[in-house]
């Protein structure tokens, strides 16, 4: 969990005042490598932000598989996503497929609505 950012400016203001991280730390209840890195980053970036979060890009698919799953889905709505896998050359599971299809901008299909019982009291 990250420390808010109040907490990020009153550390550097305080560890700029005191110039000591071991002091800074005892303060404000937090470690010395923290109160080191949180100054590293002020230094190196110019600012206290937390830094985004960097995934690497594992994904199995290439842009030509992409694009051949997006021709596939327009084709065939009505695979299933092992089918789309199967189509694809098992190269990849049903899972993949599925993050594969909602970074095409493909929701989940749907089953419509089935009308309200006439039964039922309004």
């Amino acid at each position: 969990m990250a420390y808010p950012i109040e907490l990020r400016v009153a550390v550097a203001a305080y560890h700029e005042a005191c110039g000591s991280s071991a002091e800074t730390a005892a303060e404000f209840g937090c470690s010395e490598s923290w109160v080191r890195r949180l100054v590293q980053r002020q230094r190196e970036t110019g600012s206290l932000e937390t830094l985004p979060l960097r995934r690497p890009d594992t994904s199995k698919l290439d842009a030509q598989d992409l694009e051949r799953l997006r021709l596939l889905i327009e084709a065939k709505p009505d695979l299933t996503l092992a089918e789309y896998a199967e189509a694809l050359g098992k190269k990849v599971g049903p899972p993949t497929i599925l993050r594969a299809r909602r970074k095409l901008g493909y929701s989940r299909k749907k089953r419509p609505s089935t009308p309200r019982s006439s039964s039922v009291l309004t």
